[in-house]
């Protein structure tokens, strides 16, 4: 709905302003400060740019903050994102998400996806919902992330991270690579040389 993360969240401020009725909390992602690489142009120098005074009714969470974001996210009637893998739990949680960028919870049935600035302006018109997530649509959210974080995510016990470094193999045997020896191996392997599908079959390995 909108090019880029920073304009979501300047309109989302100037729209809350005129919702005096309504309180905005805006969760700075922690990855600003504490990811691999800091962020150049940071989220908090954008909105105290275009906002020397915030409205009353917003609130902003610094990256540096131990405030848990899902902590936060429990106390509100819904929960606005862009592209955060957060919106997958929160969704699992119950709590309605609203999907304004490329999310990867987007198109899946479980979101309020806004394909357009108009259209995410009417849903947020909506606001308050004053209700949970329906049970089909948490249980539905539910699965999805299960199957995201477990099945199409293949772990490879074989490898070990590195500080500062991709992720280093560690094998002792040649053996330890053969057929049969670890199951997220056969998967990728399976993948690339007969075109099956990269799912790990999460649900045999309670």
């Amino acid at each position: 709905a909108f090019p880029n993360a920073t304009d979501w969240v300047l309109q989302t401020i100037r729209y809350f302003a005129g919702r005096p009725d309504l309180q905005l909390i805006v969760r700075i992602h922690p990855g600003e400060l504490l990811g691999f690489t800091r962020a150049r142009q940071t989220m908090m120098d954008e909105i105290t740019r275009c906002f020397s005074v915030l409205p009353k009714n917003v609130f902003v969470v610094p990256p540096e903050s131990a405030i848990s974001t899902y902590t936060v996210a429990s106390q509100c009637d819904a929960v606005l994102i862009y592209g955060t893998k957060a919106g997958i739990e929160l969704a699992a949680m119950g709590i309605p998400v609203v999907v304004a960028g490329e999310a990867w919870v987007r198109n899946k049935g479980v979101t309020l996806d806004a394909k357009s600035p108009p259209e995410y302006f009417e849903i947020l018109d909506r606001l308050p919902l004053k209700e949970p997530s329906s049970e089909n649509i948490t249980q539905r959210a539910r699965k999805y992330a299960y199957h995201l974080f477990f099945r199409r995510m293949i772990p490879m016990p074989f490898t070990t991270p590195e500080a500062d470094s991709l992720t280093e193999p560690d094998v002792k045997n040649l053996d330890d690579l053969l057929p049969g020896r670890d199951a997220g191996l056969d998967v990728i392997c399976n993948g690339l040389l007969s075109g099956s599908e990269f799912i790990y079959p999460a649900e045999l390995y309670p």
